[in-house]
């Protein structure tokens, strides 16, 4: 009963990581210091900084982006304690399927939340982008399209090989 339980924890904490992967850019980056942060913005920033904005874009995406700080702040902020409270119902010592799914349904209520002021964001942005500036920003969204598709089968795979270590 013990190992069962820890391999469904290891199942638990695969999807509860790859449920966080295509949750878009909204997980957790461990920098050096060991210290979390939220990379999300920080990628979003990153790739407008790969865009080659002139000074007009950059003014009218800081507008856009500064009209809605808040709202960015509070989803970030939801999203933050709906894992949290997810991360507690499914390691905590007395196990509830009800918490679990109403915990995993607060996660995908705030990831809805987030992908539709994503999308907003997103379509403010692109109203200011060149039409090159388009084509540059659809390929970066391809490119992490592709290595999510290689980060679950890094996954699956390592998955895998733990299964195939400790069944025998």
């Amino acid at each position: 009963m013990r190992v069962l339980s820890i391999v469904m924890t290891v199942v638990i904490t695969a999807f509860v990581g790859l449920g966080s992967a295509f949750a878009g850019t909204n997980g957790w980056e461990h920098e050096k210091s060991g210290k979390g942060r939220f990379h999300g913005e920080r990628g979003f920033l990153r790739v407008l900084e790969k865009l080659a904005l002139n000074a007009d874009q950059e003014k009218e995406i800081a507008s856009i982006l500064g009209k809605h700080r808040d709202e960015i702040g509070k989803t970030i902020a939801g999203m933050v304690e709906a894992r949290q409270g997810l991360r507690e119902a499914t390691t905590t010592d007395i196990y509830s399927e009800d918490a679990v799914r109403q915990a995993a349904q607060q996660v995908s209520e705030q990831e809805v939340q987030a992908a539709v002021l994503r999308a907003q964001i997103a379509n403010e942005v692109r109203s200011v982008l060149t039409a090159e500036q388009k084509d540059q920003l659809k390929k970066f969204t391809d490119r992490r399209a592709d290595k999510m598709k290689g980060f679950v089968d890094a996954r699956l795979a390592n998955l895998d090989k733990w299964i195939s270590a400790h069944a025998q």
